[in-house]
């Protein structure tokens, strides 16, 4: 989309959704919350990578539920010559049709049926029009399409990135890394080194070319931070030698999993460290991150990916799960593109074709976090790396149609089984009448609403926007931003970690999780705003 295109779309969207308190540019036309519901609600007619259609899996045999019309892995009946569909709402109404397949999408009822929980019946039907059986059955919540303008903005985004970022910067435990040049032990999530000691790193960087008066105390804070990461790293001859730990003493999980290494960690600790090479310019760094992708080419699998879990005393694989792999590309790729480091790119190559030909042919997006063991395909699914290879697809082939399509397809899944816009599925254990919506949700084993997962969907609806010009996409990213603002403390300017309306606003939160956040939030805000290129 051209830059004057691009502007013209603004203009129009600023007259429709109010955000930083105000319209963001003036009164011109723009499709009113009617008119985005139906655009909505149309494209929720549409299975979202619907099994069995060219030997597609069926991924959602653990879902619960729908924003898009599921299609499910029914089997045939014998006897029968078509299937009766009868999906019976919250009230008792049933909703019923007929199909030639028992895996059939249920588009034909499904704008008829209403948030709530749905009970589904597919029965066989022989050419005299008797049962001969029933195909299947499913119970499952029909979640709410989204409905256009939810909510106004608290502040600007880009006010609300700065104070986020501010906000970590004033933290005790950030300061402590001035002082004593280690983690602090009262903040409990450093027993995820890799993870949180490289989110220190990133938003300090990021915060230092924001505040110019506090730019050489972030900075210092990143150094030091960056120094004990590298100082703590596996030595030289070791299985994994130049890798970060993954887990550190026996807070959360770190002592169950003790002398494990998650594999897609060390890609964002080197990432971190070319950030910090490119505000300071100091080589070791950048000689850091170059040690860290040696090991990963040396440790990559014949398939092109890697195990996600690896014992660190001798190599071998926790599980047999691989990654998906898309922070390893993303680091490779820069350190081609950005520092004439080429030695990776058949490394790249073969972790694209992983993608390509394994991950997303197989559409297993499995949750891989430091904090779950691994599991078999489908019982856990993610959204977050899912949108990462949506991200990837459109950053690096903008101009494929296919590459569009399928982070499309992509962003669908994530929304289909993430995204709240109102009335959650009701759930007492997890108190979702105190949610914060519209939200987004982390995984099905944590089917909680996180501010990360909301700036993954805030991140991945402008990139859609940015590659199509849908002011749908972008309507989505606002609502998901204002939600943003309203999740934030006005007056310390702390992300909730937590989308809840009770004690948990009072933790003290996931600094990489608000580092995402202020990320995002920083983006859109500069797209809005039409200022440099985004972060």
């Amino acid at each position: 989309m051209s830059e004057s295109e691009k502007s013209r779309r603004l203009k129009q969207f600023g007259a429709c959704l109010m955000v930083c308190g105000t319209a963001v540019c003036g009164g011109a036309e723009l499709p009113p919350d009617r008119e985005l519901r139906e655009l909505a609600v149309r494209d929720s007619l549409n299975p979202v990578a619907p099994g069995g259609v060219n030997g597609a899996p069926f991924w959602n045999g653990h879902a619960r539920r729908f924003i898009y019309a599921p299609a499910f892995d029914f089997k045939p009946v014998e006897g029968a010559v078509r299937y009766r569909f009868t999906a019976t709402d919250a009230a008792g109404e049933r909703h019923s049709f007929e199909a030639a397949s028992p895996a059939a999408a249920l588009t034909p009822v499904w704008d008829r049926l209403p948030v709530g929980f749905v009970e589904l019946a597919v029965e066989g039907v022989d050419a005299s029009g008797k049962v001969t059986g029933t195909a299947g059955k499913r119970r499952f919540y029909r979640a709410a399409v989204f409905r256009g303008h939810y909510s106004d903005a608290e502040r600007g985004y880009l006010d609300s990135a700065r104070m986020g970022l501010q906000y970590l910067f004033r933290q005790p435990h950030y300061r402590n890394w001035l002082e004593k040049g280690e983690p602090d032990p009262g903040y409990e999530l450093y027993c995820y080194p890799t993870k949180i000691i490289a989110s220190v790193v990133e938003s300090m960087v990021i915060y230092a070319a924001l505040a110019p008066a506090d730019r050489e105390t972030a900075l210092g804070i990143a150094r030091k931070a960056a120094d004990y990461l590298i100082s703590v790293s596996e030595p030289a001859g070791a299985p994994l030698e130049f890798l970060p730990p993954t887990y550190a003493g026996d807070k959360r999980t770190a002592k169950e999993f003790a002398g494990q290494q998650m594999m897609i960690y060390p890609a964002d600790a080197a990432s971190a460290y070319l950030d910090l090479y490119d505000a300071c310019g100091e080589r070791r760094f950048l000689e850091a991150a170059l040690r860290i992708a040696r090991s990963y080419r040396k440790l990559q699998l014949p398939s092109g990916s890697w195990y996600l879990k690896i014992n660190m005393k001798d190599g071998t694989p926790v599980a047999s799960n691989q990654c998906v792999p898309v922070p390893m590309i993303r680091l490779f790729e820069r350190l081609g593109a950005q520092y004439g480091e080429t030695e990776f790119r058949e490394t790249a190559e073969r972790a694209v074709r992983y993608l390509a030909g394994t991950t997303l042919k197989e559409f297993n997006w499995e949750g891989q976090f430091e904090d779950i063991a691994p599991s078999v395909p489908y019982v856990n699914n993610t959204k977050h790396n899912a949108c990462d290879y949506a991200l990837y697809l459109l950053d690096r082939f903008p101009d494929r149609p296919e590459a569009v399509e399928q982070a499309r397809t992509l962003l669908r899944f994530a929304e289909d089984q993430f995204v709240v816009w109102e009335q959650p599925m009701p759930d007492k254990s997890t108190r979702t009448d105190q949610w914060i919506t519209p939200c987004v949700l982390e995984q099905y084993a944590y089917y909680v609403p996180i501010d990360a997962s909301a700036a993954k969907l805030i991140s991945l609806y402008q990139a859609m926007y940015e590659r199509t010009g849908s002011v749908l996409d972008l309507a989505k990213a606002c609502e998901l931003a204002n939600a943003m603002t309203r999740a934030q403390d006005p007056e310390t300017g702390r992300y909730l970690t937590y989308w809840e309306r009770n004690e948990r606003g009072l933790d003290p939160g996931w600094i990489n999780c608000a580092t995402a956040s202020a990320k995002a939030m920083m983006s859109l805000g500069r797209l809005l705003e039409r200022k440099e290129p985004a972060l």
